[in-house]
């Protein structure tokens, strides 16, 4: 009873805590944003499958599938370093766990805590079977645990219903010094939907707490194609940018595939967060382009970056998921960052 009284008090504080912010205008002074993402390299792995998330691994990468029952481990060259199974492996004995049954891993984050450093890997929560977490050890993936987060999950659902959220659905997550990001995949016209918390109240309850984080929730308005709305797939915290990758995909749920109309990629400035700019907030955002002038015809799912020069210019690696059982890396280069 008590913990049901917390999270009608939390989610009570969220709806009046985001119905009192105002709207801003731009001012005129405010510069256009030419932000640029340019695919300089592409990569095919026909036995890496759906790959939902990456993140970096000395000078290589980590990469896992929404459907892989493995972390996979690149070389600083794309080259496959290896694989660990975190999960039973039974169910990909056809290369694919089945949708019914898999976890959708569709986010991952480095942290360190007490001197040692894991990755969080985070279930879609898009059905029962999703509703899960596990952490593993970064320096020996062979440790590794399993973690139900279905309570959590819940209270999520009920914080996004206050804020014009039918489905549940996370695709991205970031965490630094301070805070735990949380990105929501929209549906149809529904704004795309940031979540965030204190870090040590979020690890606290990933490691184990029955205490639930307390979110903040700020809301995005991502770019349309034709009648279909942009939405988030991916995330990764750089400096004071949380850098994202999105798409328009035409599905009707959080389950089924669609066809896919767009990808994406942009930043959200952090610091804009403390200034209560209320919302729907626009950011930087851009579609792909390919060398020929055409634009990525692929379904971005998460990227890492780096900054590769002082004049705005950031090297990008993003994986994406063919729906096929394949994915791909590419190598892309952000330019005209503010």
């Amino acid at each position: 009873m008590t913990r049901y009284l917390y999270f009608v008090i939390l989610a009570s504080f969220i709806f009046f805590g985001t119905a009192c912010q105002k709207k801003t205008v731009p001012q005129e002074s405010e510069k256009p944003l030419q932000m640029q993402a340019s695919v300089t390299q592409t990569i095919p792995f026909a036995n890496m499958p759906s790959a939902s998330g990456i993140e970096k691994a000395g000078t290589g990468y980590y990469v896992i599938g929404d459907d892989a029952p493995f972390l996979y481990l690149l070389d600083a060259n794309f080259k496959p370093a290896g694989k660990f199974a975190f999960m039973d492996t039974v169910s990909f004995a056809s290369g694919r766990i089945p949708s019914a049954t898999k976890p959708d891993l569709e986010s991952m984050a480095q942290f360190t805590r007490s001197d040692t450093t894991y990755l969080l890997m985070l279930g879609s929560g898009s059905a029962a079977t999703r509703n899960v977490a596990y952490l593993v050890q970064a320096d020996n993936p062979k440790k590794y645990k399993k973690v139900d987060v279905s309570d959590f999950y819940t209270f999520l659902k009920q914080v996004l219903a206050r804020n014009g959220a039918d489905q549940l659905n996370l695709e991205g997550l970031a965490i630094n010094d301070t805070h735990a990001y949380l990105l929501q995949r929209s549906f149809g016209q529904e704004q795309s939907i940031l979540l965030r918390f204190k870090r040590e109240e979020f690890l606290n309850y990933i490691t184990g707490s029955t205490a639930m984080p307390i979110a903040s929730v700020f809301h995005f308005q991502l770019p349309k194609l034709g009648p279909y709305q942009a939405s988030f797939s991916g995330a990764y915290l750089l400096q004071d940018n949380l850098f994202f990758t999105a798409t328009i995909e035409g599905t009707p749920d959080a389950i089924a595939d669609g066809e896919v109309h767009g990808s994406f990629v942009g930043y959200i400035p952090l610091l804009e967060l403390q200034e209560n700019k209320g919302f729907p907030v626009t950011i930087p955002v851009v579609q792909l382009d390919l060398a020929d002038g055409k634009k990525y015809a692929g379904k971005v799912e998460s990227l890492v970056v780096s900054q590769a020069d002082s004049l705005g210019t950031f090297r990008a690696i993003i994986v994406s998921d063919d729906d096929k059982g394949g994915s791909d890396l590419l190598e892309v280069t952000l330019s005209g960052i503010q």
